[in-house]
């Protein structure tokens, strides 16, 4: 599994020195003819997300079932970077079905997006929820539960919290002595707890932090309000993926990504 960022608590088994792409075993179905130039950026991003250094990628080369076969956190990162490099949005329920096939079916419908396909319709009206009490639903207690108050969570999309930061906290006493400033990670877990609320639990409270890529932009020195977004991206399987940003007032002190690992609850 390969994977970026600055944090991240679930363990991962050690880098390997790198993939080697497979030889072909048989003939693909292909969506359509996709461009050249489409390919070959997506065998860039390929290269180099997955550190297949300078091996030949057949165009139509399966991404499941070979020396390559992907895992899902794989996929997460290879479809957040196609969708920066081209613009486009890639359906989470597009992986394992036609779309993913191979590379050549990936650059097609790349190019399909591309050239002006019908964008998504917008959703029925939906009817709010009964108030709930988001805060009783994380697995922390006190000392480590890091949203004080729920703004607003819109359940399987987005959310809003804060962190109220005293200055009393244990912490501060060794972060930094006469110079308190609030600890990234500790924002960062902010984040992930406010993205738990807001992502599908799969019928278990909690989960695991599988991924984080969070710039801090500035640092926080208490007292201070600290406001937390969420924003769910995509879900494949057990992994979630989400959008987040930290703010004090107007300025935004730290925003990235993280990814939850939330294997489903036993029946």
């Amino acid at each position: 599994m390969h994977t970026i960022g600055t944090l991240r608590e679930t363990p991962m088994p050690p880098p390997t020195s790198g993939r080697r792409a497979p030889q072909l075993q048989g003939p693909h179905t292909l969506m359509s003819t996709p461009r050249p130039q489409t390919l070959e950026q997506i065998k860039t991003l390929l290269r180099r997300d997955l550190k297949l250094g300078d091996s030949a990628i057949p165009d139509d080369m399966p991404f499941f079932g070979t020396d390559v076969d992907l895992d899902s956190l794989d996929i997460l990162l290879l479809m957040t970077s196609i969708e920066k490099q081209f613009k486009v949005k890639i359906p989470s329920e597009a992986v394992g079905k036609q779309v993913f096939q191979n590379v050549s079916t990936l650059a097609a419908y790349v190019d399909d997006q591309l050239g002006g396909a019908a964008g998504p319709t917008a959703g029925a009206g939906q009817v709010p929820p009964r108030p709930v009490d988001y805060l009783q639903r994380l697995p922390h207690g006190e000392p480590f539960r890091f949203v004080s108050h729920v703004v607003e969570i819109k359940e399987s999309d987005s959310g809003e919290g804060e962190w109220s930061v005293s200055g009393e906290e244990a912490f501060f006493a060794g972060h930094f002595p006469g110079n308190p400033v609030v600890p990234g990670v500790l924002i960062a877990e902010a984040l992930a707890q406010l993205s738990g609320l807001v992502g599908p639990d799969n019928g278990l409270r909690g989960g695991k932090l599988a991924h984080v890529d969070v710039r801090f932009e500035q640092a926080v020195a208490p007292p201070a309000q600290i406001t937390l977004r969420s924003k769910l991206l995509r879900a494949m399987g057990e992994l979630q993926q989400f959008e987040v940003s930290a703010s004090v007032g107007e300025t935004v002190v730290a925003r990235g990504t993280l990814a939850l690992s939330r294997p489903a609850g036993q029946p």
